[in-house]
């Protein structure tokens, strides 16, 4: 009783407050460049299309294009890893013929228990049953911490790292636009995220350096040759693709699917049939391919990879110019089961992304050099929001805040509290601290906003100084229930 009285009187403290160059790949370059086609070796010679193909270092160099074909450059090699294809590493040379033949893998499945489904959509039929009706949830709270960090020819640009707390305020049953609001929203209509905790790197201009973010950001931004990406872009991607995954049974239709066996554990395999999608007129998002791993029981499902080579911004009407997102990579999700309802526990993005696209303020990288995307964020905690007068004021609380807290760097926090990998921030560390070090960087950015505006900035401080302590009460709360 004593935690729904505070958490109805956060919920009433926080509706009053309310209503009171050269790139690595990408660039025109001295190499010469080939159209190489990436076929299935049969006797038809079937094109493979959305197919990833991949950099010496592991990374998306680019997608195949809808009749398995793609530009690539000389005296690079690459690689080729799929679920459905045999593994292929080879090398553009001047003469050398312009086609890949790609054998499928072929997966033996005696040592998998099939149980009493003869083919994988069986199963997933089967598991739809349980994991639809779960998935789809009221409203909720979680507290959250995630990590975002963009490359761009092989050196890091910008860091972001927060924890706080998440408003899930809509269920995954939404009409396509619907729960996007106008503008540039995007995600933050459906998912809002208010960080607690935060460090983040500097204002990237591609003329100074390291800078310090000032009244307005800098005139470079507003360049032609610079596009624009916001910190935890995953939580739309992961929206946009409850549209077309394969755990939806009415999707099921625009994929192939085979048993194999990964640890020990039950997996699906899934492979897009682009034409059926063609057949049925979708405004589904292109996935590739991609795996289910199964639980234990293989009765829940307890992780799903996809791997896109296309994504249609969501907030764009489906015949907008400039929807399609030139992008592709693999994202990860992981479920939790708890109280009979499904939840994200954790989603991981790596993605590329091509050309001059402009996704939302506030960092800017130039065109021609694509920008690598990295992503982490684990959500835990979830208690969900009965009354929707206290939703109504939650949704116009966070919205209004979003990542904007300006909450201060605190350093004994984050030394015990860091979700990235040491590896990894050792070497953001190394390219981001060239001039300043990353630790200066974090302090001079305590207390700013992400984005440097200062219209109503009075009002915006005030408003923050009484908010944040009711947000850190909810978020207390929900972890003690």
């Amino acid at each position: 009783m004593r935690k729904a009285i505070l958490l109805m009187s956060a919920y009433a403290t926080f509706a009053a407050l309310f209503f009171g160059p050269k790139s690595l790949h990408g660039q025109e370059a001295e190499q010469k460049k080939h159209q190489y086609s990436i076929l299935e070796k049969n006797e038809t010679r079937s094109p493979i299309p959305f197919l990833p193909i991949f950099s010496e270092d592991g990374t998306v160099y680019g997608i195949t294009d809808s009749i398995g074909n793609i530009i690539l450059e000389e005296g690079i090699t690459f690689f080729i890893r799929s679920y459905f294809y045999q593994d292929k590493e080879f090398s553009v040379e001047p003469n050398a013929e312009k086609v890949i033949l790609l054998e499928r893998s072929e997966i033996a499945l005696e040592g998998i228990e099939v149980r009493s489904f003869q083919n994988p959509i069986d199963q997933l039929m089967h598991l739809s049953k349980s994991f639809e009706p779960a998935f789809d949830k009221e409203a909720f709270l979680s507290n959250f911490r995630g990590y975002y960090a963009v490359q761009q020819q092989e050196k890091y640009v910008d860091f972001f790292e927060a924890s706080g707390i998440s408003l899930h305020s809509k269920s995954q049953k939404w009409k396509p636009y619907e729960f996007v609001q106008a503008g540039w929203a995007g995600g933050s209509a459906y998912q809002f995220l208010v960080p607690l905790e935060l460090r983040r790197s500097h204002h990237w201009d591609w003329t100074n350096g390291d800078t310090i973010p000032a009244r307005n950001t800098s005139p470079s931004t507003e360049r032609a040759d610079q596009y624009y990406i916001k910190p935890f872009y995953a939580r739309e991607i992961l929206h946009a693709f409850e549209y077309s995954w394969p755990l939806s049974s009415s999707n099921l239709k625009f994929y192939d699917f085979q048993y194999d066996l990964e640890n020990g554990k039950e997996i699906i395999l899934f492979k897009s049939k682009d034409e059926e999608r063609i057949k049925a007129n979708s405004d589904l998002f292109l996935l590739g391919e991609g795996k289910i791993v199964l639980g234990e029981s293989a009765e829940s499902i307890e992780r799903i990879i996809l791997n896109f080579s296309k994504y249609n911004y969501i907030a764009f009407p489906k015949n907008r110019n400039g929807r399609e997102r030139q992008m592709g990579g693999s994202l990860s999700v992981i479920f939790k089961n708890s109280n009979n309802k499904v939840f994200v526990s954790e989603v991981e993005l790596t993605a590329k992304l091509f050309g001059p696209i402009n996704i939302g303020n506030p960092r800017p990288y130039r065109k021609g050099s694509e920008a690598t995307i990295v992503e982490k964020i684990l959500f835990e905690d979830f208690h969900f929001v009965q009354s929707k007068q206290d939703l109504e004021s939650l949704e116009k609380g966070f919205g209004f805040v979003g990542l904007e807290t300006m909450v201060a760097f605190d350093p004994a926090y984050w030394s015990s509290h860091a979700l990235v990998s040491p590896d990894l921030f050792n070497r953001i560390k190394g390219d981001l601290g060239s001039k300043t070090s990353l630790k200066d960087q974090f302090e001079a950015n305590s207390e700013k906003r992400l984005i440097p505006e200062e219209k109503d900035l009075a009002y915006f401080k005030d408003y923050l100084s009484k908010l944040i302590p009711q947000l850190k009460s909810i978020a207390q709360e929900i972890s003690e229930d």
